[in-house]
């Protein structure tokens, strides 16, 4: 029986990477599902794995993943497509170009910050956020939120009984504690949007293994949240 995998934002960089990677190592024992939000580069990149492995099932699914909307629906056609899913890859997400806040470089000079500044550039890069049709912060609804929302819509397919599937969420060396604040959880207060958002990743994931670990030992089904630093 062919494992049943998910990646979303596979259409380039890390999660294409890891589609290659997956093909390479079990290319007769997998059904690949491409999950992106531009379907023009979601054809190309699996036009690239197809011409690598001609004889890999790769599928296309549309999602957007900031977008409710769009989560709920493509979560719709996994369960239409898929009586299960082995694992399930949460790659997609944002990082906005860091800016420089020349306002907060003057006024560390003088503090008694201005060492770790200059090494570290922490306190003068800031990042611009947005707000999604849904009226949430776009690096959250991107990187958090709309993977949390996948996951419980997807819950059918990945525990059930005599099923074990694997949840892997992409994190990363940029998740600090110092830019996450529980009150203000979608960063929409401070400048390290990307940051605050990882870090979440991270915490949600570990509660994640928690609760469906104990939720389904009774199924004998396992599912685990596992970070991965990138």
């Amino acid at each position: 029986m062919n494992k049943v995998i998910l990646v979303t934002g596979a259409n380039s960089g890390i999660g294409l990477a890891l589609c290659e990677r997956l093909l390479s190592q079990d290319m007769e024992g997998l059904q690949l599902c491409l999950a992106c939000r531009n379907m023009h580069r979601a054809q190309a990149a699996r036009s690239a794995l197809l011409s690598s492995h001609p004889t890999a099932q790769v599928d296309l699914l549309q999602m957007d993943i900031s977008s409710v909307s769009s989560v709920i629906c493509a979560a719709h056609q996994v369960k239409l497509r898929y009586s299960r899913l082995d694992y399930l890859y949460l790659n997609a997400g944002i990082m906005p170009n860091p800016q420089f806040d020349v306002k907060a470089f003057f006024r560390g000079l003088f503090s008694s910050n201005v060492i770790t500044m200059f090494a570290t550039a922490e306190g003068i890069l800031t990042q611009k956020d947005s707000i999604t049709s849904d009226g949430l912060q776009e690096i959250f609804a991107t990187n958090l939120f709309g993977h949390f929302l996948l996951i419980r819509e997807l819950e059918p397919v990945l525990c059930h009984a005599g099923h074990t599937s694997q949840l892997i969420w992409t994190s990363s060396s940029n998740a600090h504690r110092s830019a996450f604040n529980l009150e203000d959880i979608q960063h929409r207060r401070g400048n390290q949007p990307y940051s605050s958002s990882k870090y979440a990743s991270d915490l949600l994931s570990l509660a994640l293994n928690t609760h469906y670990n104990k939720e389904v030992s009774s199924l004998k089904c396992c599912y685990f949240p596992v970070v991965l630093v990138v």
